[in-house]
């Protein structure tokens, strides 16, 4: 008898051990993706510029790669900033990133926050970030996004902006 209370008590245990792991490897495989986020950032910054009546930005894939290049140089040196880690700005990153003829740019950067509905409700609660969102003249978005567990804040997060003539 004691036998068959030992088996049971261990196939319980087992089976709750099965169950957990398998909840834990679909939490983990449920984790967003860094396009995701990055897709999120564009969907919610578009949702606070149409309240405010402005056009939607459209996704550029030359700002994209500035601001993804951003974020890994932040990531990478444990720092947040407009400048890079060599010096280089928002105008000398969208260029290498072939986005020329622009009439206008911004750049919005965080540390820090763990998913893109926090980031963008960040950046709207700061007046210079939250200008940038509003600025309707504005027409293209580029999100960068590199999550460094174990770095000095993180996440790390860009948005580039930009107008052409």
């Amino acid at each position: 008898m004691r036998i068959s209370r030992y088996l049971a008590t261990v196939l319980t245990v087992t089976a709750a051990t099965t169950a957990l792991s398998a909840t834990s490897a679909a939490s983990a495989s449920a984790a967003p993706s860094a396009e995701s986020l990055r897709a999120g950032v564009l969907k919610l910054t578009n949702a606070e510029r149409v309240k405010a009546g402005c056009p939607r930005l459209k996704k550029n894939s030359a700002l994209a790669r500035a601001a993804q290049r951003h974020s890994a140089d932040m990531a990478r040196h444990n720092f947040v900033g407009h400048d890079g880690s060599n010096g280089s700005t928002m105008v000398t990153r969208a260029r290498a990133a072939g986005y020329t003829g622009f009439s206008s740019l911004a750049e919005n950067v965080a540390p820090g926050q763990k998913s893109a509905a926090a980031v963008v409700e960040s950046w709207m609660k700061s007046p210079g970030h939250r200008a940038n969102i509003l600025n309707c003249s504005l027409k293209h978005l580029g999100v960068g996004y590199v999550k460094k567990p174990g770095s000095a804040h993180g996440t790390y997060w860009t948005q580039d902006f930009g107008a052409k003539f």
